[in-house]
């Protein structure tokens, strides 16, 4: 007499890698939120690397043409090539978007909604630190 053998996998076997799968995705997805957090901040001081170049090649340009060391009011305006997502003077309103708003910051609105700002001082050039508004 021959047995006959069903292939395949049981249902225990199943719902032990249903959890298995659940668990890597509980792991897994925090830290891609993470990854991508911090992607987003290295770009943001990416940019404010750019403007802050900027601001000292346009205050060097002025002590050579005009003896008088000064900084421009918007700090994009010296920008060879704006940022993508710089949209002029506001408030970000959009994902990705950098704007230099009217009481001197510099301010970015991230992919999830969150929004940063640095402060410009157009009298010495200097930007504040990042913060969360």
């Amino acid at each position: 007499m021959k047995k006959i053998f069903n292939e395949g996998f049981t249902l225990i076997e199943l719902v032990i890698i249903m959890v298995i799968l659940g668990v890597l995705a509980a792991i897994a997805v925090p830290r891609m939120g993470n990854t991508i957090a911090s992607s987003e901040e290295a770009a943001e001081d990416a940019v404010l690397a750019s403007l802050k170049s900027a601001v000292e090649v346009f205050a060097m340009d002025q002590v050579v043409n005009n003896s008088n060391k000064s900084y421009p009011s918007n700090p994009f305006d010296e920008l060879d090539k704006v940022p993508d997502g710089y949209t002029g003077l506001g408030s970000p309103d959009q994902d990705g978007e950098w704007v230099f708003t009217g009481d001197s910051h510099v301010a970015h609105q991230r992919n999830d909604n969150t929004r940063h700002k640095w402060y410009y001082d157009s009298s010495n050039g200097e930007f504040g630190a990042r913060v969360a508004y």
